[in-house]
């Protein structure tokens, strides 16, 4: 079996219980599709933005052949689609562990934050500020973080571990700045249907939140810069106004950016002394990986990503930032 096999067979064992289709997709990937995925560079062989592209090309997920048909039928359009494909999930889901490092930002510092959401897509993660987040512990549901303003997003995580305390003091974002290749603007018609593309049809809970967070995107948008990491992330941050304390976040981004040029990222955050807020893939980190505890298993689902504030891990999580396993306090 070929790394890409391998992929897809994990994929499909992960995403069954919540999408089926999605399941069938990936295991009905056979030697011509893994044949067209590998002629494509291996960060855009992502299954879910190879689905999202097969389905904008009219492929069918509840047609378990239409994917493999779509491979041999319309070879070159696929090709070349998912060359250039910059389809991000964008899910608000992953704003649930990451909600507890910005309190703790926010708590340190008298000024306000100013966020560059790296791999922004619409922005549905520029919004730390107004999540209402609980964590459901085996002693009950304590409410950790309160929205600061409406319209705003609900989120419930369940927690374990050295659990962050419930905080006080509101998160402030004084300016907000989308870096993405193709930043998805909420305003146009049609652009949340683009953003959901890469949604399982079966998580219908997941798309409604989505337009819960969309709305609230769209009462404090970002200000949206066209580019990428690592080349355009010193634009992002300069685009960031005087009297504010410049954090970076990173919510399954770096997984698209090229081997190489993922420490180029983390040497740039350091030199330019701004806080990174990630929640990223386990593993794919070398020097956040080092920061892990020995117990940390990255094939565990509930270790899928990990959780960390200037490359230093906080915590690990199921790939939906619903399950979080903490083991240092941010700000501790």
């Amino acid at each position: 079996m070929t790394g890409t096999h391998e992929r897809y067979a994990a994929y499909a064992e992960r995403i069954a219980p919540v999408s089926p289709s999605y399941a069938a997709w990936a295991r009905s990937v056979d030697g011509d599709l893994v044949a067209l995925l590998d002629a494509v560079p291996e960060q855009q062989r992502q299954p879910e933005l190879v689905f999202a592209v097969a389905r904008r090309l009219g492929a069918d997920p509840s047609d378990p052949g239409s994917l493999r048909a779509l491979g041999r039928e319309a070879r070159p359009a696929f090709t070349a689609a998912l060359a250039t494909a910059t389809v991000q999930a964008n899910d608000p889901r992953r704003l649930g562990p990451v909600v507890p490092v910005f309190a703790a930002l926010a708590a340190a510092d008298e000024r306000p934050l100013g966020l560059v959401d790296a791999g922004a897509a619409a922005g549905l993660c520029s919004i730390p500020d107004r999540v209402t987040l609980d964590h459901r512990t085996p002693d009950g549901v304590v409410r950790v973080h309160a929205a600061v303003a409406e319209p705003s997003v609900h989120l419930t995580v369940e927690t374990s571990g050295t659990a962050p305390a419930p905080t006080t003091t509101p998160i402030r974002i004084g300016a907000r700045v989308a870096l993405d290749p193709n930043p998805i603007d909420l305003a146009e018609p049609g652009a949340f249907d683009r953003l959901v593309e890469a949604v399982p049809p079966e998580a219908t809970d997941r798309t409604a939140l989505m337009r819960e967070a969309a709305r609230a995107t769209l009462a404090v948008p970002p200000v949206r810069i066209r580019g990428t990491l690592p080349g355009d992330l010193d634009r992002a941050l300069d685009a960031l106004p005087d009297g504010v304390r410049p954090v970076v976040l990173t919510t399954g981004t770096l997984v698209y950016v090229p081997g190489a040029d993922r420490q180029r990222v983390v040497d740039r955050l350091r030199e330019r002394g701004v806080h990174w807020v990630a929640l990223e893939r386990t593993g794919i980190l070398r020097g956040v990986a080092e920061t892990l505890p020995a117990d940390v298993d990255p094939a565990d689902p509930d270790a899928f990503a990990t959780v960390s504030l200037d490359g230093v891990a906080l915590a690990v999580c199921d790939p939906f930032g619903v399950r979080v396993r903490w083991f240092r306090r941010p700000g501790a």
